[in-house]
């Protein structure tokens, strides 16, 4: 825990430095390992000594998918985002909704990394995906009658990784945000809280506003995000034509920079996209499909559909599919 602490708080001291470096990196291809010019191009997959405890901070960012198109509408890229990181239930890469997750992101080149914020008994927002911490960790207990302290000494359960993550422990919002700063995208789900002050709050603190987009199907909440802080971006889910309708036109003076349909339909696609806007599509099935038989040609049918925005348990092989990989 130590160690992590130590990571972030040299990121948050060398941020300048940190982004200064991420606008030169274009001149020359970066070794992996060590960041250091080789004139080689970029190993894949990524050494796990890139983002996992032995990393010394933020990787590299490899991705040439520039920033701004992470939240400009207009933009017409295939993306990709991480579920709870570098995948949840079925990730092979780096342990879900970890400062570990979030650095292998950045090492992969994947646009955005989503996030479960949820409250502790002392008002701190922690990455968990479960109400419980059982599944994730080496305790038991709700995770919304826990201390932060208590939370973050529960080691986290990583056995099925190739990496050291000894020193990974539960995050917050806060260093989540602070590890991806200047690198990759974060869709903060808002579904599994109601202190949406402490989200607003974690990205005022970090000055995350480019980064952070606040995601959630609860049109109340991002009301009161935006009532908190206007200049959030933020996505919506909707289930149909009528309610993409309702809630865009609600929120016309502040368009979402994304919006997600719930299942996989060209006239949802279509829809989103008439209306000048991207569709995001979960593809959870579809990553259990595409590492079986069917093979990477098991995402076509999503991107034929008109969805711009794949949010997968496997972004590597989405990656892999787009032919974004050194």
């Amino acid at each position: 825990m130590q160690h992590r602490i130590a990571r972030l708080t040299l990121l948050v001291c060398l941020l300048p430095a940190l982004l200064a470096t991420a606008c030169t990196d274009a001149a020359g291809p970066k070794d992996t390992a060590t960041g250091d010019d080789t004139g080689d191009a970029p190993v894949w997959p990524p050494d796990p000594a890139t983002y996992d405890c032995r990393a010394p901070g933020q990787p590299d960012r490899v991705n040439t998918v520039p920033m701004d198109c992470m939240t400009d509408r207009s933009c017409e890229t295939l993306l990709v985002s991480g579920h709870r990181g570098m995948g949840g239930t079925f990730g092979v890469i780096a342990p879900e909704d970890t400062v570990s997750a979030v650095y292998a992101a950045i090492a992969f080149g994947v646009d955005y990394v989503e996030t479960d914020p949820r409250p502790t008994a002392d008002d701190h927002l922690v990455n968990l995906h479960d109400d419980d911490v059982f599944r994730t960790t080496g305790g038991t207990g709700q995770a919304s009658e826990m201390t932060l302290a208590e939370i973050q000494a529960l080691p986290i359960r990583a056995d099925a990784f190739e990496g050291d993550f000894s020193c990974e422990r539960v995050p917050t919002l806060e260093e989540v945000l602070l590890a991806a700063k200047g690198r990759v995208h974060v869709l903060i789900d808002a579904n599994k809280t109601n202190r949406v002050d402490l989200l607003v709050q974690a990205v005022v603190e970090t000055d995350t506003f480019d980064e952070a987009i606040f995601d959630t199907s609860s049109v109340e909440k991002i009301d009161e995000a935006l009532a908190l802080e206007p200049s959030l971006h933020t996505m919506i889910r909707v289930d149909d034509a009528t309610q993409l309708a309702d809630q865009l036109a609600h929120f016309a003076d502040h368009p979402p920079v994304i919006v997600e349909i719930e299942e996989l339909t060209a006239e949802q696609a279509v829809d989103v996209l008439a209306a000048g806007h991207r569709p995001l599509m979960d593809t959870f099935i579809t990553d259990i499909a595409a590492n079986g038989e069917a093979g990477l040609p098991a995402y076509d049918p999503v991107w034929e559909a008109g969805v711009v925005i794949i949010q997968t348990e496997r972004p590597e092989r989405v990656l892999e599919a787009l032919g974004r990989t050194p």
